[in-house]
């Protein structure tokens, strides 16, 4: 799934870059990048939880 994503997002990117729209490529890439960098957090999750999932 995050292979389909990503070839979807560069997609995008390169589409907003041929018709000269940066502004859109950026707004799509920094929404990429957050999700990229917060979707570790969310993985983490609390000790409880994980002694829970590892039985």
């Amino acid at each position: 799934m995050n292979r389909i994503i990503a070839l979807i997002i560069g997609a995008w990117i390169m589409y907003c870059s041929m018709i000269g729209s940066y502004d859109g490529a950026m707004a799509i890439l920094a929404v990429y990048l957050l999700l990229v960098v917060l979707d570790p957090l969310n993985k983490k999750g609390t000790t409880a939880a994980n002694s829970r999932t590892h039985k």
